[in-house]
């Protein structure tokens, strides 16, 4: 891995700044510490499975790992991957339930926000990606659903301005990765054909 590999992705600017400005600093520090603990969950997995790390960045919905060639490996080694951030998730959750601590509440919560968000079958999402190693052949599919999906929750998520807010930048976040995926679909499924096949 190179120096370069940890990274914060600039949208979460406004959730440092929305949670500086509301005076809660501790619930930040818990947010950020899970999400890191969940990346970091696939990244061990990547890494005691062999997997190259090109980066991990850090998102408000937990982060993003690229690798070279992850589409080379087994369907099971890609699930595997993909499971071991909601695994320590659920780690986390598991450890907020049976100690006593102060937040101890707050910290559940957290942990059951990033799991139900993670697990939620559209892309990039972890539940979403886990469709994608099992179905590769409907990316385009998994897409265009998975932007419909993030539009429609952005929408109604601004009905609830400002307590919503987080929700949508969030949604807004994705509904543009999903655009952006779907430009671009055609070279990755290329680049996809042409690992497969080296």
């Amino acid at each position: 891995m190179n120096k370069q590999v940890f990274r914060v992705h600039p949208i979460m600017i406004p959730f440092f700044l929305f949670f500086y400005l509301s005076g809660e600093i501790a619930l930040y520090a818990l947010v950020f510490g899970s999400l890191l603990v969940h990346e970091l969950g696939h990244l061990i997995v990547a890494i005691s499975m062999g997997a190259k790390i090109q980066s991990c960045t850090i998102l408000p919905y937990g982060g993003e790992i690229k690798m070279e060639q992850f589409s080379r490996l087994s369907k099971l080694m890609q699930v595997c991957v993909i499971l071991g951030g909601p695994f320590c998730t659920i780690l986390l959750l598991l450890f907020g339930m049976l100690v006593d601590f102060p937040q101890a509440n707050i910290f559940i919560m957290i942990q059951l926000l990033i799991l139900s968000l993670n697990l939620l079958p559209i892309f990039p999402l972890d539940g979403g990606r886990i469709l994608h190693s099992i179905f590769p052949g409907r990316y385009e599919g998994l897409i265009g659903f998975s932007g419909c999906v993030c539009v429609f929750i952005f929408t109604i998520s601004c009905f609830y301005f400002p307590e919503g807010l987080a929700i949508s930048l969030i949604f807004l976040f994705l509904a543009f990765q999903n655009l952006s995926y779907w430009r671009f679909r055609k070279y990755k499924l290329a680049f996809d054909w042409v690992t497969k096949s080296a």
